[in-house]
């Protein structure tokens, strides 16, 4: 019975283990990105047409680019011509 306890647990720790050094890499990566962005950035919500957020997804597809750029672009050019 001891040999079988030692084993579960050294599996649980072993997996453990790798869950962690994940959940470090991820936010390590997460902090790396935003150090190259250095832009603060606050998450919103909003209700968005089925049709312009299937052109918004198909604009991004073309262009390459994620779809908050997009956003921010076309907000900056909005808010641009209203100054």
């Amino acid at each position: 019975m001891y040999k079988r306890f030692k084993r579960t647990y050294q599996a649980r720790t072993k997996a453990n283990l790798l869950t962690s050094r994940k959940f470090s890499t991820n936010i390590e990566m997460k902090k790396r990105r935003n150090k190259e962005n250095n832009i603060e950035r606050k998450r919103v919500s909003f209700d968005l047409r089925t049709d312009l957020h299937k052109q918004l997804k198909m604009q991004a597809l073309v262009q390459d680019k994620k779809i908050y750029i997009l956003i921010e672009e076309a907000l900056e050019k909005y808010l641009g011509e209203k100054l």
